[in-house]
């Protein structure tokens, strides 16, 4: 949608073309529409009709987000619809009544567009394709309302919750890599749209986040289509309740499958990479107040990741592995939590965050060594490299502490050839997977972006918006990277 200031700079007619239902209509009708309508930009929390109003208006939200609701007999929203830009508002109302029966209300600030509604009719029954438009929108909407009725009462919570998401991104999923949503109201509003608490919701999606499907970030969710795809096979089709697929995770000393070890112990080698690149962007103060939250992030999942290994049932070798990477991280945790400013401290982080990529590479390597199959050690390889993501946006960062400079661009040479040497391995092994061969080229695509990025910005004088540009396209390549370690560690199931 086009900016406040491009907004007033447009005709209605020009706006109006931004809505799907008139993409492509007749320039004379979309003329006849633009001169019936009017551009409203409303504020947050504001009414844009009320239950009981006569409608003589159809509005359309052109940016923004709205939500329409209906008051119970106790006063109590019960949210109908949370209306997305491009959407009409309250549409089998407008065609069917004389009065609203609902009430809609902005949720942030959105410009509406209201279009009189008997041009509206007038113009729709000269035009067919339009009518038609219309006539799949009215029956779309039945269709929703109908799945909702059975998936209420049918569907676990997680797929309710799922299936908003994939309402969300609606035809645009792939075979592999992500499709991202951006959650157009918050949780609260979404929990009563789904009749589920708050509380559930964010259950929900903590869920959906351990089973790999979606990654979190904010308001906007980053579907995993390959690991979706597959939860959606073993449920039998796309609307079959999802099931837990990690549920040997669950309890303490319960057995966790040879993959599934490996994938955890090799997440605290990612995660020692991460947290010092968000200790390093606060210490340089490029976003730091995100990063600090980052950093406090990274932490808890060490830690987390730390107690699913605790309560594990492990061989003694293990134990002994997990108890020099405890000792190391009690000593990390310590400078990452110290004063940021200090170039000692920065020292002090670099090499500890070095000792513990080693101490947690020593032992998901033993894991991976126990197991002894080709698939654990799969799972270990494309581990490295959602590691080597990690470790190269860090080697950047760090590479502003010139004396340096000559170790890490070492560092940097060795850690992008072993990312290369690695696809093909993993590529030979699942050349006979659609969905890994599949993942494997968003991966190559996400990788090339990523270098670019960083040849980009050379170290020796990074400015800020490129440093921020190399730190946004190593999380975009983390994020599909450790998919691949996910669909990997399933591949063996």
């Amino acid at each position: 949608m086009p900016s406040r200031e491009e907004r007033l700079a447009i005709e209605p007619r020009a706006l109006l073309a931004c809505i799907p239902l008139f993409a492509d209509v007749k320039p004379e009708r979309l003329s006849r529409l633009g001169a019936a309508c009017r551009v409203l930009e409303l504020p947050g929390h504001r009414a844009v009709f009320s239950a009981g109003q006569p409608i003589k208006e159809a509005h359309f939200l052109a940016s923004g987000a709205i939500k329409r609701f209906a008051l119970l007999a106790d006063q109590v929203e019960k949210v109908l619809e949370l209306v997305r830009p491009g959407q009409m508002l309250a549409l089998s109302e407008v065609f069917s009544a004389g009065a609203y029966a609902s009430f809609a209300e902005t949720v942030e600030p959105s410009v509406v567009i209201a279009i009189a509604v008997d041009v509206l009719r007038e113009v729709v029954g000269r035009d067919a394709v339009l009518c038609m438009r219309l006539l799949e929108a009215v029956a779309q909407s039945h269709y929703a309302s109908e799945f909702e009725v059975v998936t209420h009462h049918s569907h676990l919570v997680m797929q309710r919750v799922l299936d908003y998401l994939l309402g969300l991104a609606g035809n645009q999923r792939g075979m592999a890599g992500e499709t991202t949503v951006r959650l157009g109201a918050s949780k609260n509003l979404i929990a009563s749209r789904l009749d589920i608490a708050p509380e559930t919701f964010s259950r929900a999606l903590r869920k959906l986040t351990d089973e790999g499907i979606i990654v979190v970030e904010g308001r906007m969710v980053h579907i995993q289509n390959v690991m979706l795809a597959i939860a959606e096979r073993a449920a039998g089709g796309m609307r079959g309740p999802l099931t837990h697929q990690r549920q040997e995770r669950a309890g303490a000393g319960l057995e966790m499958s040879a993959a599934a070890l490996v994938n955890i112990c090799g997440r605290h080698r990612m995660l020692s990479q991460r947290m010092a690149t968000a200790w390093c962007m606060v210490a340089r103060d490029l976003s730091a107040s995100s990063s600090r939250v980052a950093l406090r992030k990274y932490i808890h999942q060490f830690e987390r990741t730390m107690a699913q290994l605790e309560a594990a049932s492990l061989t003694s070798r293990l134990r002994g592995r997990y108890g020099d990477l405890k000792r190391v991280w009690l000593s990390y945790r310590e400078a990452l939590t110290g004063t940021p400013a200090e170039r000692e401290t920065a020292d002090r982080v670099f090499d500890l965050s070095e000792q513990t990529l080693d101490a947690a590479d020593l032992l998901a390597a033993t894991a991976a060594e126990r197991a002894g199959t080709a698939a654990a050690h799969m799972v270990n390889v494309a581990g490295r490299n959602r590691m080597l993501c990690a470790r190269l946006a860090k080697l950047y960062l760090f590479n502003g502490w010139p004396d340096r400079s000559r170790k890490l661009g070492r560092l940097s040479d060795m850690s992008r050839q072993e990312f290369f040497t690695n696809m093909r391995t993993l590529g030979a092994y699942s050349a006979d997977s659609p969905e890994a061969q599949a993942q494997l080229r968003v991966d190559a695509e996400q990788w090339q972006h990523f270098l670019a990025a960083l040849d980009a910005a050379p170290a020796n004088r990074p400015s800020r918006d490129r440093t921020l540009a190399v730190v946004a396209a190593s999380e975009e390549l983390l994020r599909n990277v450790d998919t691949t370690v996910k669909l990997y560690e399933r591949l063996t199931r």
